[in-house]
């Protein structure tokens, strides 16, 4: 009989089989990988909401991820009662604003045990896609009380999506090195090329006897969360670049820009020669993103912070590529660049499944 495992968490994202699909972006989430190199393990997974009440005991084991009660959290109880059910279960992230995630779990615990109001304000319920009705929600406080001490007490198995190499220290959550397990969701994920149709099962075949367009001497940026992205690219001191940036992913606000969906940013990282990635506050963790694979298979060119590029590339010059440098190129510069880090992200982190398998094997077996 093949081991269960289920994995749940604390939005739709989180608690339902390639919902992706149903988003308006389209980004593919880490554990789209996790689900199918588990099942390629011989592992019966589940992935969907718990109710509350339910026995999980049955499962081998259990995969929680965590996410802010403050928005998008429409199983935050279930999410919460299924690290209680199971309080030996192992927690994830799937953002990289973690730490804030983080503080809003130990925000809720305190106003959970002071009895705030809030706890279980209408905002929360609007939101609230579960079967329970408030009544039966508000039965299992002390549940989310004690689910909240797991979690804040940093004992579990916590899994981490992130690049071999990197310093996971850097993410600074305070975990125990030895129950911190990394593992790099590349080798399952669903890399976005044209050759596979961008991930859309559909493949354009008069692209493949068109002449390749000219590559503009462009740089992209893209985020959903350009309040904060724009520090860091203000701090790359943009105003006497040569090239044009292009600006992508904000919904709205200040810097309310062009939103494409996954695969259309990708085949804007084929038709443009530079890609500016935002660095985080943990950069050198390893900290996985989809960006570096789909920008090298595009054969273009990713200027990031360099702690985090040596992850990548473990080469000095390739990671410590400035706008300057880049701009200063000619094509045939730029073509043997690109095509440098395409193989220096494929030599140090191949897309080899077994690798994926053994990173995973240490979690579960520990």
């Amino acid at each position: 009989m093949s081991k269960k495992i289920l994995i749940t968490g604390m939005n739709k994202l989180q608690c339902a089989k390639d919902f992706y699909l149903n988003q308006q972006l389209q980004v593919v989430p880490s554990h789209y990988s996790l689900i199918r190199c588990l099942e390629d393990m011989g592992y019966e997974v589940e992935q969907r909401p718990v109710k509350l009440g339910e026995d999980l005991s049955g499962y081998d084991d259990v995969v929680v991820y965590i996410h802010s009660i403050q928005a998008f959290c429409q199983f935050i109880w279930a999410g919460l009662y299924a690290v209680k059910a199971r309080p030996d279960c192992i927690i994830a992230f799937d953002d990289w604003q973690f730490n804030q995630i983080f503080g809003a779990i130990e925000t809720y615990q305190e106003k959970m045990e002071e009895n705030d109001p809030g706890i279980f304000r209408d905002y929360l319920f609007d939101l609230w896609q579960g079967e329970e009705d408030k009544e039966t929600v508000m039965s299992y406080k002390d549940d989310y009380i004690e689910a909240c001490k797991i979690i804040t007490s940093r004992n579990n198995r916590l899994l981490v999506s992130a690049f071999a190499g990197g310093d996971l220290s850097l993410l600074n959550l305070g975990w125990k090195e030895e129950n911190v397990y990394q593992y790099n969701p590349n080798p399952y994920h669903l890399n976005r090329r044209a050759d596979n149709g961008y991930g859309t099962g559909t493949i354009d075949l008069g692209g493949f006897f068109d002449d390749a367009p000219v590559k503009e001497k462009k740089w992209n940026f893209a985020s959903l969360v350009q309040e904060k992205t724009r520090k860091w690219l203000k701090l790359q001191q943009p105003e006497g670049w040569k090239w044009e940036i292009v600006y992508f992913g904000a919904k709205r606000g200040k810097y309310k820009s062009e939103r494409k969906t996954e695969p259309e940013m990708v085949k804007v990282f084929e038709s443009q020669w530079g890609c500016l990635m935002p660095g985080y506050f943990h950069a050198g963790s390893g900290w996985w993103r989809a960006r570096p694979l789909q920008v090298a298979d595009a054969s273009s060119i990713l200027i990031g912070d360099k702690p985090e590029m040596m992850v990548y590339y473990k080469d000095e010059a390739l990671a410590g590529l400035t706008v300057a440098d880049v701009e200063a190129m000619s094509d045939e510069q730029l073509a043997a660049t690109a095509k440098a880090q395409r193989d220096a992200l494929y030599a140090n982190h191949p897309l080899d499944k077994e690798i994926q398998k053994a990173e995973l094997r240490k979690v579960l077996e520990a």
